[in-house]
Formats: structure tokens, C-alpha cells, sequence
């Protein structure tokens, strides 16, 4: 692995050979703790389409009765009364499309949930689809609330219907610690964070790149040392990853196999 930092001069050590078994412990108590970070996000973006699912049946059930009432005018050929009834019709249509589009919302949320903590408990590299790997993850982190809000996302993903092996949580874990590390630059004062997210192909390997800018002084900088442990865990089984480090810019390369590591 190779850290670059332009702040300092580059070191010539290798993050992975000081990765001891104290550090994979750190990793693992760093995972724990980012998942429950998120679970008062997890709660707000199931209930607020939860409210638009009650609040649109109530209101169909009220117009349901009122239907109801002009049905039984409407057998009495009133033609005012069947203009209404069209009226209330189209109403219910609205609310209708209210309701699918919220609970498809909350499946689509419960889904990525489920998907995400049954992979956290694998621990044997796999084939992934880096795909659906930075989509689930990237909607998972919708969660948090900040970078749901206060950062400005491009993402360029590689829809190419090839496979990497590694570890699903520990390649999460290093876009999760991306976020969380650019995070901390946020200043309402100084503006959003921008972050790029793009996946790439070639024979031999799946590439994500990760990208951030934002403002940053000499005098605080951010924090990488949890993100080069992140990168050196996730590239133990045959990948490669490269972390850059300039004033307001950081930029992470993870590199995983195709095949299988031997």
C-alpha cells in the first residue's frame, strides 16, 4: 500500500505491515460503532415515508365514505353528484400513487438494511458485484443525516457485469470511513463537501476511486490514520490501494482482484 501525504514527506513504510492484531481489533470496534452511529438516521428515513404511507391512507379511507354517499345519489342519476364522484376519484388516484411509491421507498430501505448487516458477518473473501456493492452502500449511508444533506454526490459507476473478490464489510467500511473523514471538513460557514464516487474495470482488476474536496486550513487538518488502517485491512487478499493527501483534497484507490487470491 502507498500513502502519499503532500503535507509531509512520503513515507516509504507500508501501511499493511503495521497492521498487528490490535489493529484488526480497532477495525472491528470502528465498524461497531459506525453502524450504531447510524441508527437514529436508520429511523427517520423509515419513518418519514412511513408518514406519507398513513397519512395517505387516512385521507383515502375519509374519501372512501364520502364515495360512499355519492354512489347511493348517483343510482338517483344525479349528474352533479357523478361529476363529484370523478373529482374524489382522482383524488384517491393521487393518494394511491402516494402510497406505492412510499412503500416501495421503505422496502427498497429495509432491503439494503438486511443486505448490509447479513455481509457484515462475512469473513472469507467473496465475489462481489462492485455495482451493487457502492449502490447498497451508498443508499445505506443515507442514512446519516449530514452526509445525506450536507454533501454534494457524483457518482460514476461501471455497470459492467464483472465480479471482485474481497471481503464485503471491510470494503464498505473504507467508503464508510471516506465519508466520515470528509465529514468532519463541513463548515456551513465554508461550504458542502464535494464527493466523487466512480468504479472502473480492466483485466485484472476492479478499481473504486473515491474523491473529495473540500476547505480545510493548515492549521486543522483532517485525521486519515483510521482510513489507511481501513485500506490496509481491505487489501489484504490481494489488493492494492493508494491514499493522497493534499490541503482540502483527499483521494483513496482501491484496487480488488477479479480472481479468486490464491
Amino acid at each position: 500500500m502507498q500513502l502519499t501525504d503532500n503535507h509531509q514527506e512520503t513515507q516509504g513504510v507500508s501501511a499493511q505491515e503495521n497492521v498487528t492484531s490490535s489493529g484488526a481489533s480497532d477495525f472491528e470496534k470502528l465498524e461497531l460503532e459506525f453502524l450504531g452511529s447510524l441508527l437514529p438516521g436508520i429511523v427517520h428515513n423509515l419513518a418519514t415515508p412511513l408518514s406519507g404511507v398513513i397519512g395517505a391512507t387516512q385521507l383515502l379511507e375519509m374519501r372512501i365514505g364520502e364515495q360512499e354517499r355519492l354512489l347511493q345519489e348517483l343510482e338517483r342519476s344525479a349528474p352533479m353528484q357523478a361529476e363529484a364522484l370523478k373529482t374524489q376519484h382522482a383524488k384517491n388516484v393521487k393518494n394511491l400513487d402516494i402510497m406505492a411509491r412510499n412503500a416501495r421507498q421503505l422496502t427498497e430501505i429495509l432491503q439494503t438494511i438486511i443486505r448490509r448487516f447479513h455481509r457484515s458477518s462475512q469473513v472469507t473473501p467473496t465475489p462481489l458485484s462492485l455495482y451493487e456493492l457502492i449502490s447498497n452502500e451508498l443508499q445505506f449511508l443515507d442514512a446519516n443525516l449530514s452526509y445525506k444533506h450536507k454533501v454534494r454526490k457524483r457518482f460514476e459507476l461501471s455497470t459492467e457485469p464483472y465480479s471482485v473478490y474481497a471481503v464485503y464489510k471491510r470494503v464498505t467500511s473504507v467508503v464508510d470511513e471516506f465519508v466520515q473523514v470528509t465529514l468532519a471538513a463541513h463548515d456551513f460557514t465554508r461550504g458542502l463537501v464535494d464527493l466523487s464516487v466512480s468504479t472502473e474495470f480492466d483485466a485484472t482488476w476492479g478499481t473504486i476511486c473515491l474523491d473529495a474536496r473540500y476547505f480545510e486550513s493548515d492549521e486543522d487538518m483532517l485525521d486519515s490514520s483510521p482510513l489507511a488502517l481501513y485500506l490496509a485491512v481491505a487489501s489484504e487478499h490481494g489488493g492494492e490501494c493508494n491514499l493522497e493527501q493534499e490541503r482540502g483534497h483527499l483521494t483513496v484507490h482501491l484496487k480488488l482482484p477479479r480472481k479468486a487470491p490464491a
